[in-house]
C-alpha cells in the first residue's frame, strides 16, 4: 500500500486541507500543536472503518464543536496494484464514493454502502492488520516495542529468507509429545493432573503415618513420665513430713523465749526515760552557764561602745568644719578660672585674625604658581596627544625589524647572490622576478663601469642585446624564503604607518619625547594636586577676604583687647583632718592686678600672648581641680565620720538593750530553779541512768543465752520452706493424674492399630506414585529434547529479522550492537560494548530508538511484498540527544529508499539530519 494524498474538510480543527505524499522516500509533515497532524492518521483509519451512516462517538468527536457541518475525508492510495480514490462524508449529506483504476487501466466506481464494502474488502485483502498497526506509531506510542509474530507478511518474508517452514511446529509428533507432557506437567514445569494429585496423596499419607508414629512416641513418653512422677511424689512427701516436725519444734521454742524478750523491752523503755531526764538536766545547766557568760560579755561591750561613740561624735564635728573651709576656697578658684578662660578667648580671636591674613598672603602667591603649573600641564598634554608611539608599538617595531633582518639573512643564505658588473661599452640589461638589491631597487640597465649585487629568489635575466643572455634561477626553497621576507617587510611597513614614523629610530625618538613629556606632565600634576589639596585657592581667598571684611587692598580692623583679669585672693590655712586639703590650703596664691594688654600686630606676638593666657588658664584649672578634689575629699571624710558616729550611737544603744535582755532572761531562769539546784538535779539523773543500764545488761545476757532474737526468723524460714514443698507436692500430684488420664485415653483409641494401617496405606500410595513418576519423567525428557530442536529452528527462523535490526542498529550504535528476539519476534535484550541488558532496563531514549529501528527493519523485510504498508511516526524522537538525532536521521533517510516513511512532528529540528527528506509545512 502507498498513500498519495489525504484531503480533510470540517474534520476537528481542519476546515479544508490537502496533503500530497510522495509514493517512496521519507516525508516530514511539520506543523504546530493543534494544527491537525495527528488528524491525518485518524482520518485514514476512520474512512475505512466506519460507514457514512455510523452513529459512533468517534465520528461525532471529529465534528468541529459548535458547527453544524459534515466531516469529510478523501484519500488517494495504491492497493495491490490498483489506484483508489475514496471519499466519505458523515453526519450531514452523508455519502461514500469509491473509484478504482485496475492494473490493466480499467476504471470502476461504487457509491453508498457498496463503495464502503468494496473498499473494506480491498483493504483487508491487501493490508495485513497486524503489520499496519505495527508500523503505524500514533502519538504517545513511540516507546512501545513491536511484537509482530502474527503479521503474516513478515512471517512470509522471514520464512523465505530463513528457509524454515512456518508450520513446522504443528507436526503430529510434536502435538502428541506436548499433549503427553501436559498430562503430567504445567507449561512452567510444575506437576499437574493425576501426577500432581498422586504427589499430594503421597504427602498426605506420609503426614498421617508420621502423625500415628508421633502419637505412639507420646504414649511411650507418658508411661515413662508417670513412673518418674510417682517416684518424685513419694520422695517429696517424706521430706515434707520431716520438715513439718522441725516447724513444730520451733513454735515451742518461740513461746518459751517470748517472756524474756518482753522483760528486756520493759527495761529498755525505763533506760530511755532515764536518759531523756539526764539530757534535760544537762541542757538546763548549759543554758544557765550561757546566760551568765552573756550578761558579763554584753556589759563589758556596752562600756567600750559608749567610749567609741563619744570619740566618733568629736571627729565628725571637726570634719564638718574642714568641709565648710574647703567649699569656700573652691568658690574663689571657680571665679578665677572663668576670668582666665575669657582672656584665652580674646587671645585666640587675635591669633586667628593674624593667621587669616598670613594665609591670604600665602594663597595669593599659590594662585599665581598654580596658573603657571596648569600652563605646563596643557603644553605637555598637547605634546602627548600628537605622539602615537607607545612602548608596545616600539617593541612590535623592534620585533618586526629583527624578523626582516632574519628573513633577509635566511634569504641571502638560501638563494643565489649574483654580482653583475659592466666592463665594456655594450648595454647590459637586467630583468626578472624575486630580485632583491640589498634594500635598493635593481636597475633595468647598468651604467658603464657600474656593478650591482642581486639576491635571486625567482629568475634573473642578464642580457647583452644581440650577444648573450644569462638566466639565473633560484632553488625550490627560494619562494618560501622570499615570502617570509615580504611578509616581514609588510608587517614592518604596517607598524610604521600606525606609528606615523619613517623608521624605527624615529619611533624611538618619539617615544623618548613622549616619556619626557609624560614625566613633565606627571610632575606638573603632582604639583597641581599639592597646590589644590586644600581646595581651590581662589575660593579660599574670597572666603578669607569676606571673613576679614577687606578687599585685596584693605586691612582688617584690630579687635578689642582681652578684658581685664581679676586677682585671686589668698586661701587661708584651715585646720582639719584632710591632709590633701591641708597641702592645697598651705599654697597661698598672690595674683597681681591684671592691666588690659595691647593687642600685638605681629602673629608671633599674638601667639605668645595666647600661650601666656592659656598657661594662666591651665594654672587656674589645675587650682580648680585641686580645690574640687580637696572639697570632695573633705565632703567624703565628713560623710564617713558622720556615718561612723551614727553607727557608733546605734551600736551603743543595741549593746544596752542586749545587756537588759540577757539580765531579764537570767532572772527568769533563776526564778524557776536556783543556780545551786541545777548541778544537784543533773547528778541525781546520772545515777538513775547508770542503775537502769546495769539491769539491761543482765537481761540481755539471758536473751543471748536462750537465742531468743533468732527463733522468730528461723520459724519464718521454716514455714516458707514447708509451703514450697507442699506446692511442689501438689504440682507433682496434678501432673501424675494428667499423664495417667492421657494413657487411659490412648488405650481406648487403639493407636498401635492406627499406626499399622497408616504404614500400609503409605506403601501402596508410594508404589502408585513411583509408577506415575517414571511416566512423567519420560514425557519431560522427550518434551525437552524436542524443545531444544524447536528452539534451534526458532533461532534460524527469526534470524532474518534479527540480522536486519542489528544491521540498522550498528549504523547508529556501532559494531558492538546486538539484539535477541523472543518467540513473538519482539526484541527482548540488547547488547552494546559487551553490556547486555533487558529492554526494560534501557533508558527512555534508547527504548524509543530501538522501537524505531525494529519497525524500519520490518518495513525493509516486507517492502518487496504486495502487502507492504507505509511506516508512520507521529511525534517520535523526543528523548534523543543531538548525536543520536543525527544518526537516527541518517537511518530514516535510508529507510525511505525502500518504501514510504511518513513522519508527523511539531519539532522539525529533530529531523534536520534526514537526507533527501521531503518537508511539508502545515499552516
Amino acid at each position: 500500500m502507498r498513500l498519495h494524498s489525504l484531503t480533510l474538510r470540517n474534520f476537528r480543527g481542519v476546515a479544508d486541507r490537502t496533503v500530497q505524499l510522495p509514493a517512496i522516500g521519507t516525508t516530514v509533515v511539520v506543523g504546530d500543536n493543534e494544527v491537525g497532524k495527528s488528524s491525518l492518521v485518524e482520518a485514514f483509519a476512520l474512512v475505512f472503518d466506519y460507514p457514512d451512516d455510523s452513529k459512533s462517538k468517534r465520528i461525532a468527536d471529529v465534528q468541529p464543536v459548535g458547527h453544524d457541518v459534515a466531516p469529510e475525508v478523501t484519500v488517494e492510495l495504491t492497493l495491490g496494484g490498483r489506484e483508489l480514490t475514496y471519499t466519505k462524508r458523515w453526519l450531514k449529506n452523508r455519502s461514500t464514493e469509491l473509484s478504482v483504476v485496475e492494473p490493466d487501466g480499467r476504471r470502476r466506481s461504487w457509491t453508498g454502502r457498496e463503495a464502503h464494502n468494496e473498499a473494506e474488502r480491498l483493504f483487508n485483502e491487501n493490508v495485513d492488520p497486524v503489520l499496519w498497526q505495527t508500523l503505524m506509531v500514533t502519538q504517545g506510542q513511540s516507546l512501545t516495542l513491536p511484537t509482530p509474530a502474527d503479521a503474516e507478511p513478515l512471517i512470509t518474508a522471514v520464512t523465505a529468507e530463513s528457509g524454515t517452514p512456518v508450520d513446522g511446529a504443528s507436526m503430529p509428533l510434536v502435538s502428541a509429545v506436548e499433549h503427553e507432557y501436559l498430562r503430567y506437567w504445567t507449561p512452567r514445569g510444575r506437576p499437574t493432573g493425576e501426577f500432581a494429585k498422586s504427589a499430594q496423596a503421597v504427602a498426605a499419607a506420609e503426614l498421617r503415618s508420621a502423625q500415628a508414629a508421633k502419637a505412639m512416641e507420646e504414649v511411650v513418653a507418658d508411661i515413662r513420665r508417670a513412673e518418674r512422677l510417682a517416684l518424685d511424689l513419694d520422695d517429696l512427701s517424706t521430706r515434707l513430713a520431716e520438715h513439718l516436725k522441725s516447724v513444730e519444734e520451733l513454735r515451742v521454742r518461740k513461746k518459751e523465749t517470748d517472756e524474756i524478750l518482753l522483760r528486756r523491752d520493759s527495761v529498755r523503755a525505763r533506760a530511755e526515760t532515764a536518759r531523756a531526764r539526764l539530757e534535760n538536766h544537762t541542757r538546763t545547766r548549759l543554758e544557765r552557764e550561757r546566760l551568765l557568760a552573756e550578761v558579763e560579755r554584753f556589759t563589758q561591750s556596752a562600756a567600750e561602745l559608749a567610749e567609741l561613740k563619744a570619740e566618733a561624735e568629736k571627729v565628725a564635728k571637726a570634719s564638718m568644719e574642714t568641709l565648710h573651709a574647703a567649699e569656700a576656697a573652691l568658690a574663689e578658684v571657680v571665679e578665677l578660672k572663668d576670668d582666665r578662660r575669657s582672656d584665652v578667648q580674646h587671645a585666640e580671636q587675635r591669633v586667628s585674625e593674624l593667621m587669616d591674613r598670613a594665609e591670604l598672603d600665602r594663597l595669593t602667591g599659590q594662585q599665581a604658581e598654580l596658573a603657571d603649573v596648569r600652563a605646563r600641564i596643557a603644553a605637555a598634554s598637547r605634546v602627548l596627544d600628537g605622539i602615537k608611539v607607545t612602548d608596545a608599538l616600539v617593541a612590535e617595531l623592534e620585533d618586526a625589524r629583527a624578523k626582516v633582518v632574519e628573513a633577509r639573512a635566511a634569504l641571502a643564505a638560501g638563494v643565489p647572490d649574483v654580482l653583475v658588473r659592466r666592463v665594456g661599452a655594450e648595454v647590459v640589461s637586467l630583468s626578472g622576478t624575486g630580485l632583491d638589491g640589498g634594500g635598493s631597487a635593481v636597475p633595468s640597465e647598468l651604467d658603464e663601469g657600474a656593478e650591482v649585487s642581486v639576491l635571486v629568489s625567482g629568475e634573473l635575466h642578464v642580457g647583452v642585446p644581440g650577444q648573450v643572455e644569462v638566466t639565473v634561477r633560484a632553488g625550490g626553497e627560494a619562494a618560501s624564503l622570499r615570502s617570509l621576507v615580504d611578509e616581514a617587510v609588510r608587517r614592518e611597513t604596517d607598524l610604521l604607518k600606525r606609528a606615523k614614523v619613517r623608521d624605527l629610530q624615529a619611533a624611538r625618538e618619539l617615544l623618548r619625547k613622549s616619556d619626557t613629556a609624560s614625566a613633565e606632565l606627571q610632575e606638573a600634576r603632582r604639583t597641581e594636586r599639592s597646590l589644590t589639596a586644600g581646595g581651590d585657592p581662589g575660593e579660599r581667598i574670597a572666603l578669607l577676604c569676606a571673613r576679614l571684611g577687606v578687599t585685596g587692598e584693605e586691612e582688617p580692623e584690630e579687635e578689642a583687647a582681652a578684658p581685664k583679669g581679676k586677682q585671686q585672693p589668698a586661701v587661708e590655712n584651715v585646720p582639719g583632718q584632710m591632709s590633701l586639703f591641708e597641702e592645697f590650703a598651705e599654697d597661698t596664691f598672690d595674683f597681681e592686678d591684671l592691666v588690659e594688654p595691647l593687642a600685638p600686630d605681629d602673629l608671633a606676638g599674638a601667639q605668645r600672648a595666647l600661650e601666656e593666657a592659656r598657661s594662666e588658664l591651665a594654672t587656674a584649672e589645675r587650682l580648680l581641680a585641686d580645690a574640687e578634689f580637696a572639697a570632695a575629699q573633705a565632703r567624703k571624710a565628713a560623710d564617713e565620720d558622720r556615718s561612723e558616729a551614727q553607727q557608733a550611737r546605734a551600736r551603743a544603744e543595741l549593746a544596752a538593750e542586749r545587756v537588759a535582755a540577757a539580765a531579764a532572761e537570767l532572772e527568769a531562769a533563776r526564778a524557776v530553779l536556783a543556780d545551786e539546784d541545777v548541778e544537784a538535779a543533773e547528778e541525781k539523773a546520772t545515777a538513775e541512768v547508770e542503775a537502769v543500764l546495769d539491769e539491761l545488761t543482765a537481761v540481755q545476757e539471758q536473751v543471748d543465752a536462750a537465742g531468743a532474737d533468732h527463733v522468730e526468723g528461723e520459724l519464718t524460714d521454716a514455714l516458707a520452706v514447708a509451703n514450697r514443698l507442699q506446692a511442689e507436692r501438689d504440682a507433682l500430684r496434678d501432673s501424675l493424674r494428667t499423664t495417667e488420664g492421657r494413657l487411659e485415653q490412648s488405650g481406648r483409641d487403639g493407636l498401635a492399630t492406627r499406626q499399622d494401617a497408616a504404614d500400609l496405606e503409605l506403601a501402596a500410595i508410594r508404589a502408585e506414585h513411583e509408577n506415575l513418576q517414571r511416566r512423567a519423567d519420560a514425557a519431560r525428557r522427550v518434551h525437552e529434547t524436542l524443545g531444544r530442536h524447536r528452539a534451534a529452528a526458532q533461532t534460524k527462523y527469526s534470524e532474518p529479522l534479527q540480522s536486519r535490526i542489528e544491521a540498522l542498529g550498528r549504523s547508529v550504535y556501532g559494531p558492538t550492537f546486538r539484539v535477541w528476539l523472543d518467540d513473538d519476534l519482539a526484541v527482548a535484550e540488547r547488547e552494546l560494548d559487551g553490556n547486555r541488558l533487558r529492554v526494560e532496563a534501557l533508558s527512555t531514549g534508547a527504548q524509543e530508538q530501538l522501537a524505531i529501528i525494529t519497525r524500519l527493519a520490518i518495513s525493509h523485510l516486507v517492502s518487496t511484498t504486495e502487502n507492504s504498508v507505509p511506516v508512520i511516526f507521529d511525534d517520535a524522537l523526543g528523548w534523543s540527544d543531538k548525536a543520536r538525532l543525527r544518526d537516527m536521521g541518517a537511518l530514516l533517510g535510508r529507510a525511505g529508499d525502500h518504501g514510504q516513511v511518513i513522519i508527523l512532528t511539531c519539532m522539525p529540528d529533530r529531523y534536520e539530519y534526514v537526507p533527501r527528506a521531503t518537508f511539508i509545512k502545515l499552516d
